[in-house]
């Protein structure tokens, strides 16, 4: 790419204009090749506020819990037997190289291979008891309910923030997995295969460079079952802040780790870009040896029986499954207007979600819809959208929140450019050029993010800058902001944000989707009439309980508030 036309998205060399504009690799059901603009009639949603969904107050004292749980379940000794890992300095200046680098999404830390086998012996089994005992490099110990717990502290050396990679997970039924931190943060559980069956997984992050992987079998048969247990930390996310060397402004309107322009969007209301507060996430995700973060947003569709999670972001940040399974958003990550004591770039506030997969994807409008594999929190937004295309009509004002640098909400405002120079793989249509008003601004992070019109509609998604002076991400003459165009690619995406109609199958109780096509969902169908989930009875495994007569197995166990049917 030329450097005078340098932008957030590393164009591949092997491709010229032409295999840019034909480039574009889909996954699912979606068409084979993007639309132009005016190829279909134009289409649109209306936004649609979340139904249900985890509160802010009942996330934290939901963690708070299982924290507590946690820590009192944890064997004595187990902090101070941490298995330590330590970049090189080779590795740290590669990270601090990556993180500086304005090619591609922005870098906040790298992965550590550590390999440490847990699985229990014969021995282990028969020498179970109440007092704690080292295996490997944890601690184990029996419970009162004749099962068992084990421990192992991990730490990284001047890490911001961790995570765990999990391999070969294998647990049985009356077992869970743990990642937790010692200051608060508490994530699981992950039974069975893991999150997404494989039994290969990134855990959620917890701030911090010291976290603690914890398994609790809940007995009884503990010396019978513990023989079953196995599987891998193969690695540790180190995540750390970006060493700025770029613009060193005077004074902050912000974060102190952000360029000066960039605007806190708790700042700016009633504007159109208020609905995206309640959309767009942080994301954070990991590729091969780098930890990488851009911004995205929920979309709906035009399906109102449902609400399915749809997310749409950039295909230079992320378009494969095996990305989009360790991907974690956080959601509500935001700072009072007027303060300027933002978190470090190693702890991102809200609500955090983890595992997505890829719906459609294309190099052509640089696009990725993605369907999120757990439920938003409460009061988040489907953005509405419109195939209507903008990028040739001057002046058409745009709205946009993001993430930048991994700073909390920002927001910014642009007018569409049709004299703006192009850069080359980017023709005008098939993005959007436009010039940022001051003041607001973009800079790394903000990859992905939605840009919605006067009616709050999605219209594109952030690509990146072109321009003559692109280092410098507040100069608004030189450089002009690149979206890719939602009515470009809209007939790659149209199959799920509109589909033509409803395919029936049979009926899922418990999923919150009305699969057989008749406006009914879950326990509402007569087809769940008699689904324990539906009818007051026992409860198939996985389901919540307080009693072990709630579920089908007779086993309801965890921690208090959170326990589920084994």
């Amino acid at each position: 790419m030329d450097r005078r036309f340098r932008t957030f998205l590393s164009v591949p060399k092997t491709l010229g204009i032409a295999g840019m504009l034909a480039a574009i690799a889909l996954v699912g059901i979606g068409p084979s090749t993007g639309a132009g603009p005016g190829a279909n009639t134009h289409k649109s949603a209306p936004a649609e506020t979340l139904v249900g969904g985890i509160t802010a107050e009942e996330y934290a004292a939901q963690m708070a819990d299982l924290h507590g749980w946690l820590k009192g379940e944890m064997p004595a000794g187990v902090l101070d037997r941490a298995v330590v890992v330590g970049l090189t300095d080779q590795e740290r200046s590669d990270l601090g190289k990556r993180q500086e680098s304005k090619e591609g999404p922005a870098v906040v830390g790298r992965t550590k291979p550590i390999t440490e086998m847990v699985r229990f012996t014969a021995q282990d089994a028969a020498l179970l008891s109440a007092n704690p005992r080292q295996v490997g490099h944890g601690t184990i110990q029996a419970t009162p309910d004749g099962g068992f717990v084990w421990a192992m502290a991990l730490e990284s050396s001047g890490a911001g923030a961790l995570r765990v990679h999990i391999g070969g997970l294998k647990l049985p039924e009356d077992a869970d997995l743990y990642f937790f931190s010692p200051e608060g943060q508490a994530f699981g559980p992950y039974s069975g295969k893991g999150p997404n069956g494989s039994g290969d997984f990134w855990t959620n992050t917890i701030i911090g460079s010291k976290g603690v992987v914890q398994l609790r079998y809940y007995g009884p048969n503990a010396a019978e079952d513990l023989k079953g247990v196995s599987f891998v930390v193969s690695e540790v996310g180190h995540i750390g802040p970006k060493f700025s060397k770029g613009l060193t402004p005077v004074t902050e309107s912000f974060c102190s780790f952000n360029v000066p322009c960039i605007e806190n969007a708790t700042c700016h209301t009633g504007t159109p870009a208020d609905p995206a507060k309640s959309a767009v996430a942080l994301m954070q995700w990991i590729d091969g040896q780098f930890i990488y973060t851009c911004t995205g947003g929920l979309l709906n569709d035009t399906v109102s029986a449902t609400q399915i999670p749809y997310f749409l972001t950039a295909n230079h940040c992320l378009s494969t499954n095996t990305n989009a399974a360790n991907l974690e958003l956080y959601f509500q990550f935001t700072l009072g207007c007027g303060q300027t004591n933002c978190p470090a770039q190693t702890n991102p506030g809200g609500i955090q979600r983890l595992g997505a997969t890829v719906k459609a994807t294309g190099t052509g409008g640089d696009f990725t819809l993605l369907q999120l594999n757990q439920t938003p929190p409460a009061g988040s937004v489907f953005l509405g959208w419109t195939s209507a295309p903008v990028a040739n009509t001057p002046n058409h004002p745009l709205w946009r929140i993001s993430h930048p640098a991994w700073a909390p909400q920002a927001w910014s405002s642009d007018l569409v450019s049709t004299t703006a120079p192009t850069c080359g793989g980017w023709p005008r249509g098939q993005r959007i050029y436009s010039r940022t008003q001051n003041p607001g601004g973009t800079e790394g992070g903000s990859s992905g993010s939605p840009v919605v019109n006067a009616s709050s509609q999605v219209v594109g998604q952030l690509s990146g800058a072109c321009g003559t002076n692109v280092n410098n991400d507040c100069d608004h003459v030189n450089n002009a902001t690149v979206d890719g165009a939602f009515a470009f690619y809209f007939a790659s995406v149209q199959p799920f944000l509109d589909p033509a109609g409803c395919t029936p199958t049979a009926e899922v109780c418990t999923d919150g989707i009305d699969n057989d096509c008749d406006n009914l969902t879950d326990c509402a169908d007569p087809n769940c009439s008699a689904h324990p989930a539906c009818t007051g009875g026992c409860s198939p495994v996985g389901a919540p309980c307080i009693n072990n007569s709630d579920c089908c197995g007779n086993k309801c166990k965890g921690p208090a508030g959170r326990k589920t049917c084994k």
